[in-house]
């Protein structure tokens, strides 16, 4: 027999029990006739459709034994726990509960049946399948038979899980609200669509001197709250009408500005809250600026008091750079008045020492000399002072070659050295470039000035310039320069202070030696232009050593041209301390060997041992100072009389600035000579060239014949008649005969008239100056021909050498004027005779 799906869920719930069940014909019988009663007729009908309702319930409906099993489940209960009907008949329901509501649960069931309630209702977790617990609303009722014994319980269950979550994020979100709105300064009221108090915090009380505590406030009539608040107002009829249109117009407002009768400022926002149409309440907030208020009046006076500020320092700023421009103006011009007369003084004082004169006129000729060339230098330092206050100074970014700015360096400084009797050296790393991009003439311009320093401090002994590489990059490379000197030296407390301008070490030696002050003052700005910097070590007593750094970036040209492949031997003897230490290092820099020998028996001894087999490559160098003393002389001659030495080049090493009588030549076989201050160039020129005479060189500015003169056209624009003769007289005694124009107009016409092979252009001249004289010309001459044109001007602050060179001409010579100057001048730019 085929059972009704009820029939057969009591029979599996009566073998679950364990009860006995009858058996025979009887109660099959009894079976079938339940089973006909429940397959067919109107109550089969309004069993099904009840079936079906409870199928598709979404609630849970169950039952639970006296036993606390489940009885009956609906499917809806697979549908929310995973777990099958089937599978959960016959199971404990506590095992399907979270353990923390198990005894809750039971202690309500529990007091309901001792307080003879029937229903029992509440919130409860109940396991899922995959373990995890979701919340549910859980209806159950008590089920008694006819006698009052408890049978079961039935009910239903509702997912509320989502619910739950939602209630806690919205419990979390208000009370995180409430904190916020009882913790804000700002005095906040919400309202009801009703206008009653649904949340006030402190500061709105205290802000208008509300006397009752806000808590006791929510639910009350937001109007009597603001009835009591108005008297707080400065204009309250104003207020209720501003009331009045923001709840009318339900906008959101904020920063209305609304004044206090005790002199407060509040910032009033009005925020309605609602969706859509529908209306919920009203957002009030109230902000004390009065210290803002207050602020912005003090910052619009400050404004106020900096606009005027402003304009005063702007009229200052004008001011001061007019000032500015007639400084520079006066600068420019004082160089010029104070050149002018320098250049008579300097160029005539030149003329004056090239003529026949007794030894009293010598020395006041030279004096002279000294005392103009130190009032230049000390014009110099003024000038370039200027400059540097005036964040003027620029440098150039050129080629130049560092060996050969040294070799002029030694050129220049080697006579002052030579008089003192002190050792005059330069020596580069061999590591370090000398074909460089840079600023030569600032470059100069320091190591010229720390040698001279070096010099005049230092009474006997040395002075050496060495360059060393500090730091290389792949563009650039960081050279450290030290100037070292055996002289008095200067205590730290010196050498401290001593690159502050104006700073002279102490009066006596201010009074001795002299100086502005500002010379090593300048060295450091133009050392930190070349992104470097300077100092000093120093001990008194034993000398010091002045440094520097300088960045340049290496040209791409090769940096040295090679040197012979022949394993040549130098051999020193009687060498300056100074002069042999460079010497010997350069040698050994290049690879050659270098022996220090005593010009003695002991050192005969040496060049014998050492010296079995001679040929060119082998050279005694040996010192003559002064002339070639009575312990050389018998040295030498030992050595050219030794057997096997014969054939040894012998090198004089001697001054350039010493008398004709100090290099008379011997009966010895010296006809080779290394001038000092030793250059690279003449000892390499020295290694390169054979073992035949060369011939003596001539003693160092000697003084010009006077009387060879010269084809070349050479025309002098000058209007000053002291300048005018010093030019004129310094072309003379060189070999020239020059034309004169009094301006530049008149040296237009003359060029215009005859051709000139060069021009002398003064820049500052009447009628016409230099500078349009010299536009003019070029714009005469078109592409056909370019007259070499140079600036000879006194002009010597920042951008004169540019505007000489913009104006189309082709060199520039500062004055004083000099016959060095000039004769390299001239040497540069006509053609060889």
């Amino acid at each position: 027999m085929e059972m009704h799906p009820l029939l057969a869920q009591h029979m599996a719930n009566l073998v679950a029990s364990g009860a006995p069940l009858p058996e025979g014909p009887a109660w099959t019988a009894f079976l079938e006739s339940v089973n006909v009663g429940l397959t067919a007729g109107p109550a089969a009908a309004e069993l099904a459709r009840y079936r079906s309702l409870v199928d598709h319930l979404r609630e849970v409906l169950f039952q639970i034994d006296r036993d606390g099993n489940w009885s009956f489940l609906n499917p809806a209960w697979r549908a929310i726990t995973g777990f099958s009907v089937d599978e959960s008949l016959g199971q404990p329901f506590l095992g399907n509960m979270h353990p923390l509501d198990k005894g809750r649960y039971l202690n309500m069931l529990t007091y309901a049946l001792e307080t003879g309630e029937d229903t029992v209702r509440g919130e409860f977790q109940f396991r899922k399948r995959e373990g995890a617990y979701f919340w549910v609303e859980m209806y159950t009722r008590i089920t008694t038979d006819a006698e009052g014994v408890v049978i079961g319980v039935s009910g239903t269950m509702n997912d509320i899980t989502e619910r739950k979550l939602a209630q806690a994020a919205l419990n979390t979100l208000t009370s995180r609200l409430r904190a916020l709105i009882e913790n804000m300064q700002g005095a906040i009221l919400v309202e009801t669509e009703h206008r009653g108090i649904a949340l006030i915090n402190e500061p709105f009380c205290r802000m208008f001197d509300i006397p009752v505590p806000p808590h006791l406030l929510a639910g009350s009539e937001a109007t009597e709250l603001m009835d009591l608040a108005l008297g707080a107002f400065l204009y309250p009829e104003d207020f209720l009408e501003l009331q009045s249109s923001l709840l009318a117009e339900r906008k959101v407002t904020s920063g209305l500005e609304v004044p206090l009768a005790d002199g407060r400022v509040l910032s009033m926002d009005f925020v309605p809250i609602d969706a859509g149409e529908d209306l919920f309440g009203h957002f009030w907030l109230f902000h004390d600026i009065t210290g803002r208020k207050r602020s912005e009046a003090q910052l619009a006076q400050a404004a106020l008091d900096m606009e005027m500020k402003n304009w005063e320092l702007s009229q200052a700023r004008d001011e001061a750079v007019q000032l500015a421009g007639l400084k520079s103006e006066f600068l420019a011009n004082m160089s010029h008045e104070i050149r002018t007369p320098m250049n008579g003084i300097i160029g005539m004082t030149e003329l004056i020492l090239n003529t026949a004169l007794s030894v009293e006129q010598m020395d006041y000729a030279t004096t002279i000399r000294t005392s103009a060339a130190t009032l230049l230098r000390l014009i110099n330092d003024i000038l370039d002072f200027s400059k540097i206050e005036a964040g003027k100074m620029e440098l150039e970014r050129i080629g130049f070659d560092l060996q050969g700015l040294l070799d002029d360096l030694l050129a220049i400084l080697g006579f002052k050295a030579h008089g003192k009797g002190v050792e005059l050296a330069t020596w580069i790393q061999g590591a370090a470039p000398t074909k460089l991009l840079g600023d030569p003439t600032r470059l100069r311009q320091v190591l010229s000035n720390l040698t001279d320093n070096a010099l005049k401090f230092t009474a006997d002994g040395s002075v050496t310039i060495h360059v060393l590489v500090a730091e290389r990059t792949a563009s650039s490379v960081l050279l450290r320069f030290e100037v070292r000197d055996t002289g008095i030296g200067m205590s730290p407390e010196v050498a401290g202070k001593l690159f502050q301008s104006f700073y002279q070490g102490d009066s006596s030696t201010t009074r001795k030696y002299g100086g502005t002050g500002l010379g090593l003052a300048i060295c450091k700005r133009i050392a930190e232009l070349m992104e470097g910097a300077i100092g000093v070590d120093s001990v008194p007593g034993e000398g010091s050593v002045f440094w520097f750094t300088a960045r340049f970036q290496p040209q791409d040209a090769p940096q040295e041209t090679g040197l012979p492949d022949a394993p040549f031997r130098f051999f020193l003897a009687g060498l300056p301390p100074a002069t042999a230490g460079v010497l010997d290092a350069q040698l050994k820099a290049w690879g050659y060997e270098a022996t220090v020998v005593e010009p003695s028996l002991d050192g005969l001894a040496v060049l014998r041992e050492r010296c079995a087999a001679l040929d060119d490559k082998t050279l005694l160098v040996f010192g003559s100072q002064g002339g070639i003393q009575a312990g050389m002389m018998e040295f030498l001659q030992a050595v050219h009389a030794a057997p096997g030495l014969g054939g040894l080049r012998l090198i004089m090493a001697h001054s350039l600035y010493e008398q004709d009588e100090a290099r008379k030549p011997t009966s010895l076989p010296i006809t080779e000579f290394l001038p000092l201050p030793m250059r690279k160039s003449h000892l390499k020129a020295l290694l390169e060239r054979s073992k035949d005479a060369v011939p003596l060189p001539a003693v160092a500015e000697a003084a010009p014949r006077e009387g060879i003169q010269s084809q070349a056209r050479l025309l002098v624009t000058e209007d000053n008649a002291v300048n005018q003769k010093v030019a004129m007289a310094i072309l003379r005694k060189l070999g020239y005969s020059a034309d004169l124009a009094n301006n530049g107009l008149e040296a237009v016409e003359m060029v215009l008239a005859r051709e000139y092979d060069l021009v002398f252009m003064d820049c500052q001249m009447p009628e016409m100056d230099g500078f349009q004289a010299t536009r003019a010309i070029r714009a005469r001459e078109g592409g056909e021909r370019r007259t070499p044109i140079l600036a000879m001007t006194a002009n010597a602050m920042q951008g004169d050498r540019e505007r000489c060179l913009e104006a189309g001409m082709d060199d520039y010579i500062p004055k004083p004027i000099t016959i060095v100057d000039l004769k390299s001048a001239l040497h540069r730019w006509l053609p060889p005779a």
